[in-house]
């Protein structure tokens, strides 16, 4: 009788825990110590603790890893309309090391996502569109995608944008607004933003004064 009083307690404090609560007995204990608390959590639907256990099996650090465990936490919270495991169930299906490697799952994944407004997913759109890749080759809509996300203050957004300027794939060449786009990541090394600095001599470029930048770094109204 005592025996099940406490493993009574002891469920319903598990059930009463929050995602922050959680977390703090994952960063404190180590993740074994967490994962009963994530996936009761994640059985009342939260999406936070879903996604953790996502990227807690991936990775598989302290316990063994598991990408079909992980693809299975995934979807779950794609179908609650959880952007990042939309997101992260498409770079999934998008990368070759993946056994799920599916190159059109992945763009439908991202489109679900990016049709929810997740800035990341518009700019994988983006980046479809620009290679045509699974879709034709679009550069208009590639600009227009870049540009919600980089409204969003997305930062490859912004390193795509300053490719586009800069080749004028899409729009008028203006390399001072490529210098704009890509100076930000440039100073924090993002690769993309640094080869089309370097590509395309941007340091000679004044910014283009008659436009604000800000205006693509504010979310959309």
């Amino acid at each position: 009788m005592r025996l099940f009083v406490l493993l009574t307690i002891t469920i319903n404090l598990t059930f009463a825990l929050s995602f922050n609560e959680a977390k703090n007995i994952e960063n404190s204990q180590g993740i074994l110590a967490s994962l009963n608390s994530y996936k009761a959590l994640a059985e009342q639907d939260n999406t936070d603790a879903i996604f953790r256990l996502a990227m807690i099996y991936a990775n598989g650090k302290e316990i063994e890893q598991s990408l079909s465990t992980s693809k299975d936490y995934l979807e779950k919270g794609s179908q609650l309309k959880h952007n990042k495991s939309t997101y992260y169930l498409g770079k999934l299906y998008l990368s070759k090391k993946s056994p799920y490697y599916n190159i059109k799952k992945a763009f439908n994944t991202f489109l679900e996502a990016a049709n929810r407004e997740y800035a990341p997913a518009q700019n994988m759109i983006g980046q479809f569109l620009l290679t045509g890749t699974v879709v034709e080759t679009d550069y208009k809509k590639a600009v227009s995608y870049f540009e919600k996300a980089s409204k969003q203050g997305d930062i490859n957004a912004h390193c795509n944008l300053a490719f586009m300027y800069a080749s004028g794939k899409g729009v008028f060449p203006n390399f001072g607004r490529a210098h704009q786009f890509a100076k930000e990541g440039l100073q924090k090394k993002n690769k993309r933003c640094q080869k089309v600095w370097e590509d395309y001599n941007l340091s000679k470029y004044d910014k283009d004064k008659g436009w604000k930048f800000n205006f693509y770094t504010k979310p959309s109204e």
